[in-house]
């Protein structure tokens, strides 16, 4: 049985005895140029990240000395070009691992990003995590480790990078967690999410309707997930949060448009004024194909592109310029090398009117996947 079968059958069978509901978030500093908590997300308007907040496990299986917590997750978002942007992640540091029942209060603070961010172009975000105890045995933490060097590698942001890693990582989860008696599904979910709204939510082991939303809250602190303003010993949940920024800080490391400015860069310091030009053709072709930036910020970085170019090679012939250079010394121009040092000023996205949720709740819509 793979993770999916698991955390699916786990979902039909448990469904009435978790809450996933929208939680207050903590005072804790929120990325810059961030939507406000409860905003739904409109098509082409912002970056979305998920997040790792913090995880209480109980590891009710009997038998076992030890055992490793670890987070399985796997986040999915349709991409402009018709592709699906899959993330698959696998976190269990050093502190949810050797773990015994003398440690099963401890509230797991991970805050890590397992997705994004990813430009939003309309259509649900799909989750599928699942917390698992993993029973102690020898090959498990060097098996749990290549995991995550894997997570690592592949990276939560960019698709061309993770696509690779994305198979591995999945059969290698399944492989860790294929044997009943030595792994514990801790709690699991298995949504779209749609429409996409920001803010944090719990996912908590407790009867459906036995919590109200405001009765939740995290500690600021090692966020921990209390009721009524206190701890829940022995209540296993999950806490993770939906961010959606309109700019994105580490635009310029997307694989494609860095190779393609790389080319334009080494076309100037030749100084082939023909050459450069193509490659500024050849940079708004592909960042008007790049999935991972938004329509008009990948408009924005093409400007400060050909803005250098004019400022290079001014209002003058081409075949001319060629020729007259010939054979002469590359130029040394005032051109950063790096796509990072172009000071691109991106255009953030309007806020919509309707765009807060009615009553400015946070209540997120979430459907089952067919």
């Amino acid at each position: 049985m793979s993770i999916f079968d698991a955390i699916r059958d786990w979902w039909k069978v448990e469904q009435q005895n978790w809450t996933l509901t929208p939680i207050p978030a903590p005072a804790v500093p929120a990325p810059a140029n961030t939507l406000p908590e409860g905003r739904v997300v409109e098509m082409q308007e912002a970056y979305v990240t998920v997040r790792m907040r913090s995880m209480a496990i109980a590891a009710t299986s009997s038998g076992w000395n030890k055992f490793h917590a670890a987070l399985h997750s796997a986040a999915s978002l349709q991409l402009k070009n018709g592709e699906t942007a899959t993330i698959q992640t696998v976190l269990s540091p050093d502190f949810m691992r050797n773990l015994d029942s003398s440690k099963l209060e401890r509230v797991l603070h991970i805050d890590r990003t397992v997705f994004g961010p990813m430009p939003y172009t309309g259509g649900p975000l799909s989750l599928n995590m699942g917390v698992f105890a993993i029973k102690h045995a020898d090959l498990a933490v060097p098996f749990i480790q290549v995991l995550e060097e894997l997570t690592t590698a592949g990276g939560v942001a960019f698709v061309s990078a993770a696509k690779p890693f994305v198979d591995p990582i999945k059969k290698g989860v399944e492989l860790l967690t294929g044997t009943a008696d030595s792994t514990s599904l801790e709690i699991g979910i298995l949504r779209d999410v749609d429409p996409l709204v920001t803010g944090w939510c719990a996912l908590v082991r407790l009867p459906r309707n036995s919590v109200e939303p405001n009765e939740l809250s995290v500690a600021p602190g090692n966020l921990e997930l209390l009721r009524d303003g206190k701890s829940m010993p022995g209540t296993p949940y999950l806490v993770f949060s939906i961010d959606a920024a309109t700019t994105r800080a580490d635009w310029a490391k997307i694989p494609e448009l860095k190779a393609a400015y790389g080319e334009f860069t080494a076309a100037v310091r030749r100084n082939s004024q023909k050459d450069a030009e193509e490659c500024v053709k050849t940079f708004r072709r592909t960042a008007a194909i790049c999935p991972e930036l938004l329509d008009a910020h990948a408009e924005d970085v093409v400007k400060e592109v050909q803005k250098k170019y004019d400022q290079l090679f001014p209002g003058v012939d081409v075949a001319s310029v060629e020729k007259a250079t010939r054979g002469a010394p590359a130029r040394t121009p005032k051109l950063p090398l790096e796509l990072e040092g172009l000071a691109v000023t991106f255009r953030s996205p309007s806020v919509k009117a309707g765009a807060l949720m009615k009553g400015g709740g946070t209540r997120a819509v979430m459907r089952m996947p067919s």
